[in-house]
């Protein structure tokens, strides 16, 4: 008979915690979006890992570009299925996908020149 284990309970410091930072609200193709503040240590677990990616590059490539924005379509897709909706009915989907991505970094103070690929020919700039 196996012996049992002692498991170690684990908490966060609640001294550690940080101020959380207000929400991004955004309007894209019609749709209003209030989006979690990218800077937030209460960050959706879902986008946790693209964006630490993001805040670790100072350029992100076109593969990796590619990924982060199809990470952020599943949140939408899953998340903000109004918007992702919308998305599907504009004629230029990725660009409107690109530009709130880029909207969303830079109203959260992340760095945009993250999200500028050098070889992408499309432009996210905030309209």
């Amino acid at each position: 008979m196996a012996e049992e284990s002692e498991y170690k309970h684990v908490d966060i410091d609640p001294e550690s915690v940080e101020e959380r930072k207000p929400d991004i609200h955004l309007e894209v193709a019609g749709v209003k979006l209030d989006l979690p503040n990218l800077n937030n240590a209460e960050l959706p677990i879902e986008l946790v890992q693209v964006v630490l990616m993001i805040k670790s590059h100072q350029v992100l490539g076109e593969e990796e570009s590619n990924a982060a924005a199809s990470v952020f379509l599943a949140y939408f897709q899953a998340q903000k299925p109004d918007y992702w909706n919308a998305l599907r009915k504009t004629q230029r989907p990725m660009a409107y996908l690109l530009a709130t991505i880029k909207a969303w970094a830079i109203e959260s103070g992340v760095d945009p020149k993250a999200f500028s690929s050098r070889n992408s020919g499309t432009t996210t700039a905030r309209r």
